[in-house]
């Protein structure tokens, strides 16, 4: 359940005048529930819904400021300053300390604490990234909820992208974004929009650049949970990151091939719309063997910049070759990996392997133990190439292609 007292609504508010008083013409918002609230402003509307307990109200120097106010003003109240207001947002002229001024008319009215902040008018990039930074400088915790309705048109655009900005950045809770569809007014009621679907495709779009970045498969487990994934089936993808985090890729593996039988069912929610990039992110584990899994992830490793991992596992790839190769133990080889190295260096020293292969695989294994124990190698030519960062991912790849291959 939302914790209201760490609840603010985020509106902004334009500058159409198409009625006198009101500038915007009065509607009948109709809500989820059925509920309809006759206001001309969206925001106020959804402020009775959702009982928020703080109001931000974002408006540019141009906004109806004015007409705002004299929906709160009782006839006398204030009226040196809310005469002050009307002719700075005839001339488009209102300022921070204006809004500061006729703020406390506000909350007495509305019975919540209130935010009335001036915003860019969002012209060019640096404009918006004002846009951006001011909402985040208006809320510093808990949880937000976003009105689209008003405000110039881009606004809204800009509204839907700082609900991610401020998931992201700030480490808030985005718990509905609105829209007041005027346009798609019927017999009188307007129906009311929740957007959180755009909000929903953000984050599918950052899991799977993070995921192409880190290879986490944890990313996606709370956005499928979230479109009703079983929880034992969400958990193979937990248990896997867990798995091969830790380098036993025989279990992190079979939590996957677990798991995918999920995606050859229609999938509800944003889910559906990314099931088939998830899917081929996933589908290479069907035929490879454990070998060409430790292959694969020494090179994503190595292409990150992780060279301790990319050392490890191409090593670790070799080993499990010359398991395979002499048909030794069980699927994993856990317990025969000790003789299957004994036996190949056996090789390399008898001449029974090329010396490009041989000079590969002490490469390989010295950078592997320099690298994994943090300590300086005995030997130079290691030494130099750990303390370059060119030359340290060219040979490792060097050593792996020629080795492996």
């Amino acid at each position: 359940m939302t914790n209201k007292a760490l609840m603010t609504l985020v509106s902004f508010l334009g500058r159409a005048r198409q009625d006198s008083k009101t500038g915007y013409r009065t509607a009948n918002y109709r809500f989820a529930n059925g509920a309809i609230h006759s206001t001309p402003f969206f925001g106020l509307a959804l402020r009775e819904v959702i009982a928020p307990a703080r109001l931000v109200l974002l408006g540019t120097a141009g906004s109806m400021w004015d007409v705002l106010i004299e929906q709160f003003a009782t006839e006398g109240e204030d009226e040196e300053l809310r005469l002050k207001l009307i002719e700075a947002a005839t001339e488009n002229a209102v300022d921070g300390s204006l809004l500061d001024a006729v703020t406390p008319l506000v909350e007495r009215a509305l019975g919540v604490p209130c935010l009335l902040r001036l915003i860019d008018y969002g012209r060019d990039a640096e404009g918006q990234a004002r846009i951006l930074d001011s909402i985040a400088e208006s809320v510093s915790e808990g949880h937000v909820s976003i009105d689209l309705t008003h405000g110039f048109r881009h606004l809204a655009a800009i509204g839907a992208l700082s609900a991610f900005f401020l998931e992201r950045v700030r480490g808030l809770t985005i718990e509905g974004i609105y829209y007041g569809a005027l346009d798609m007014t019927e017999n009188g009621e307007t129906p009311v929009l929740r957007l959180d679907g755009l909000l929903n495709i953000e984050r599918w779009l950052d899991a799977l650049s993070r995921f192409d970045q880190n290879g986490d498969y944890g990313l996606f487990a709370p956005l499928l949970c979230a479109d009703g994934v079983a929880p034992d089936k969400v958990q193979c993808l937990l248990d896997a990151a867990f798995f091969e985090r830790t380098l036993n890729l025989s279990d992190a593996r079979r939590r996957i091939l677990t798991f995918l039988p999920v995606l050859g069912e229609p999938l509800t929610g944003v889910s559906a719309l990314f099931r088939s990039a998830l899917a081929k992110r996933l589908e290479w584990v069907r035929g490879a063997g454990l070998m060409a899994y430790q292959r694969r992830l020494a090179g994503f490793y190595l292409h990150q910049g992780d060279y301790v991992r990319a050392a490890i596992l191409g090593f670790e790839a070799v080993i499990t070759r010359e398991c395979d190769r002499r048909k030794y133990g069980t699927q994993d080889h856990r317990n025969d990996r000790k003789p299957a190295e004994e036996a190949f260096e056996a090789e390399i020293r008898t001449g029974d392997q090329p010396r490009a292969v041989g000079d590969a695989y002490w490469m390989l294994k010295n950078l592997r133990n320099a690298l994994a124990h943090g300590n300086p190698s005995a030997l130079e030519k290691v030494r130099q190439i750990i303390a370059s960062p060119e030359r340290l991912p060219a040979e490792l790849q060097r050593a792996m292609d020629r080795v492996l291959n």
